[in-house]
């Protein structure tokens, strides 16, 4: 209405938001007059505009139809057209593309005849789950917190972060079946997430398939833990926008999730194919295709919008020391909507530790002018068992004994020897059984010493069944 410099003269239009713009567009495709200049001269002219709903009465204007207005009008409307008709083939053409990501077939298919059954793979099928280490390494971890769902998360220095990433993440048995070039820590250097680092030391590897199947689990991951308002050094804006949509510690959380938990990642490694970062037809673990699996179902993907997903190794910078060269940069080819974003998007996955521990450089250093003394959050373990607490007695003594010899087919309850609270004696409660092969089970009853006794009672019972 601005554009087209109208001079209404009839009441508001009813109606909520929608309706008032609907007639607000219905006006400016009129084009109605602007005022004319000589004032005596003019001449009211009343336009008929039918039962339209969206007006509560006629429009009364004022002179002729000048140029500019219609020019303008028109230009205004071919807009809109324009804008809706952008809309509707970005819109059509993004449709287009998940429909062709969402049918592609599992690249983990090879993987799940060797599993059997029903083609899962989550953290329970690991052969070591060490929650061990892991609560050790917990002390490391400051402004502990637990989610929702009793998941705990912490806060760790970056410059700590790595090496505890690595010692969490290597187990025997495990971390050493996995090629030499894929163990260490890697920054995601210029990721647009707020996730930092990431390790793929803790994972199953098929080296008939060439895939790794890595589950979802703790100390395997690092976001940016900075205060909402900082930014890592040297970020550009479109990294800044996502830091301020989606922050590290919601980003972390939501790996926990219900919906989430379970999924597992799949890497199958096969030949540098055309127009790949890495050298065309060049195989040893240099080009990878990933996908998502939720729930742990190999049979099925979680893919939607990334068409492009793979991992290219690239060429390190001329100061990486010679025997840490081979798998110290991979290029992470994150394109979405058939690259309607542009091809060729995605970020660096730069190893800052290699498998031994020693630090890359000048990968670290530059890690570290990254982070600027912000710490990083990390999931630091999984659910706690509940326990049970015993209130301490307060004058009594309480022994309970027993001892049970079992053999095949045999089950047995024994119950404690409880000391009542105010006696001043000593009881001791010893229960022996002894069984042998189908025998039946039995429950021996405590002996509880009264309140107001000052002896000591013993009691034995020892029982056999055939």
């Amino acid at each position: 209405l601005a554009c087209c410099r109208r001079r209404v003269e009839s009441p508001r239009p009813r109606g909520g938001p929608l309706t008032r713009a609907a007639a607000a567009m219905r006006t400016c495709m009129l084009c109605t007059p602007s005022p004319p200049v000589d004032e005596e001269s003019v001449q009211n002219v009343q336009w008929q505009m039918g039962e339209d709903p969206l007006l509560e009465s006629r429009e009364v204007t004022h002179g002729r139809r000048s140029f500019g207005s219609k020019l303008c009008c028109g230009c205004c409307c071919g807009c809109c057209c324009l804008l809706l008709l952008g809309v509707a083939i970005v819109g059509g053409f993004a449709a287009n593309c998940v429909r062709q990501t969402t049918s592609q077939d599992s690249i983990a298919l090879p993987v799940v005849k060797k599993l059997g059954g029903s083609g899962n793979f989550t953290l329970q099928n690991m052969t070591k789950i060490p929650e061990s280490r892991w609560s050790e390494l917990s002390a490391h971890v400051h402004f502990s917190w637990k989610t929702e769902n009793g998941y705990p998360f912490g806060y760790v220095a970056a410059d700590a972060a790595p090496e505890l990433l690595l010692n969490a993440s290597k187990v025997d048995g495990i971390s050493d079946q996995i090629p030499e070039k894929l163990r260490g820590v890697y920054w995601m250097q210029g990721n647009l997430a707020p996730q930092v680092l990431g390790v793929l030391n803790y994972a199953k590897w098929y080296d008939q398939e060439q895939t790794l199947l890595m589950p979802n689990s703790p100390w395997t991951w690092a976001w940016w833990g900075g205060q909402d308002a900082g930014y890592p050094h040297g970020l550009d804006m479109a990294s800044k926008l996502v830091h301020t949509l989606t922050s590290g510690k919601d980003l972390a959380e939501s790996y926990t999730a219900d919906t989430a938990i379970n999924t597992t990642l799949s890497f199958v490694f096969e030949k540098c194919p055309a127009g790949a970062v890495c050298k065309e037809g060049e195989g040893n673990l240099t080009y990878a295709k990933i996908m998502m699996h939720p729930n742990g179902n190999l049979r099925k993907h979680g893919m939607v919008f990334y068409d492009g997903y793979t991992m290219e190794q690239a060429t390190p910078a001329a100061e990486v020391p010679e025997g840490q060269r081979d798998g110290a940069l991979f290029f992470h080819r994150a394109e979405i909507f058939c690259g309607l974003l542009g091809r060729g998007t995605g970020y660096n996955l730069t190893k800052i530790i290699d498998g031994n521990g020693k630090r890359v450089d000048p990968y670290f250093t530059e890690y570290l002018r990254f982070m600027d003394n912000n710490p990083l959050i990390v999931w630091s373990g999984l659910l706690e068992t509940p326990t049970t607490t015993v209130a301490p007695s307060t004058t009594a003594e309480t022994t309970a004994s027993a001892t049970t010899t079992k053999e095949a087919g045999t089950t047995e309850t024994t119950s404690p020897t409880t000391s009542s609270p105010s006696t001043t004696a000593s009881t001791t409660a010893s229960a022996t059984t002894t069984r042998e092969a189908g025998t039946t089970a039995e429950t021996t009853s405590p002996t509880t010493s009264s309140p107001s006794t000052t002896a000591s009672t013993t009691s034995s019972a020892t029982t056999a069944n055939r």
